[in-house]
């Protein structure tokens, strides 16, 4: 059952819940910057981890993911977006205003967030290299984290996974 956490009780939830069963994971996660200028929820990312190690232990999030540090969201938006060479690429594929904050190892499937204007402002989407992104999923990044959260201390699917440890590290099978 999904909760109404705050940003912060579901980070809390969610590395507790490492410290205890996935202490490799926790060990992944690279300590926080300060960045302004982002919208409010990536702000609160990064304030609790400028990303993870590129390590298995580290792509604990689903589909292989892995957060991503500042620089590292930045220069991959910037790889994606230099692909759009119009509106079509734009509406079918990578949209200019998706931010991405996890990613795989080799940057082809990330989670973004919406930072354009309108009704997807906020909202968190997926993108998949060969068949484009597919946004609002989530509402925010915080109702990614909070779901998350409930998956992994439930042991329940999360995205077409479920969560498992093995060797110290969370995966998804």
């Amino acid at each position: 059952m999904t909760r109404n956490d705050s940003f912060g009780e579901a980070w809390t939830r969610l590395t507790e819940w490492l410290a205890v069963m996935a202490p490799e994971s926790l060990a992944a996660v690279r300590p926080a910057v300060a960045r302004e200028g982002l919208p409010q929820e990536l702000s609160e990312l990064y304030a609790q981890c400028d990303g993870t190690l590129p390590t298995e232990a580290g792509r604990f999030l689903v589909s292989g993911c892995g957060f991503l540090g500042m620089d590292e969201a930045m220069a991959l938006r910037a790889r994606l977006v230099s692909l759009v060479d119009g509106p079509d690429v734009e509406a079918n594929w990578w949209g200019l205003d998706w931010v991405p904050w996890a990613a795989n190892h080799d940057g082809a499937s990330c989670l973004f967030v919406d930072t354009g204007p309108g009704p997807g402002r906020g909202t968190v989407g997926y993108f998949f290299q060969e068949t484009g992104g597919e946004a609002q999923l989530w509402p925010s990044l915080t109702a990614f984290l909070v779901a998350l959260a409930d998956a992994v201390e439930e042991g329940t699917p999360f995205f077409g996974g479920t969560p498992v440890v093995h060797g110290g590290a969370l995966g998804w099978d």
